[in-house]
């Protein structure tokens, strides 16, 4: 069986909804129809620093009437792919902690936001 993607008319395909945090208030990113498709595309985007101050991931199938908290899967996968020598987003690091746990965020190298004054 071919693999379901995201179309117009195709209601089986799970989506995956990132909701984020701004000044108290929450909001779910906007992102096209097939990037909401896309678990590679959350991974990528969260990642990439593309959304900021995530909150939660959800995965849905509205054909197979299914909803799911895939915040930490998601965490663990980003843990997982990282290069601990390579420095992060500290936002990044802190998305991992508070999701994946401490295990997962232990070692990884954080973006030092501090400057030299000559």
């Amino acid at each position: 069986m071919p693999p379901r993607t995201a179309g117009r008319l195709n209601p089986d395909v799970t989506h995956y909804a990132i909701l984020c945090a701004h000044d108290g208030l929450g909001y779910f990113v906007e992102r096209s129809l097939e990037a909401s498709a896309s678990r590679e595309a959350a991974i990528t985007d969260i990642m990439a620093g593309q959304v900021e101050r995530v909150e939660k991931v959800f995965c849905f199938n509205p054909a197979d009437h299914i909803a799911d908290d895939v915040t930490e899967e998601i965490a663990i996968e980003i843990a997982n792919r990282l290069d601990p020598a390579f420095p992060i987003r500290p936002e990044l690091r802190d998305f991992i902690e508070t999701n994946a746990g401490l295990d997962y965020a232990h070692g990884l190298a954080v973006e030092d936001r501090s400057f030299a004054v000559a």
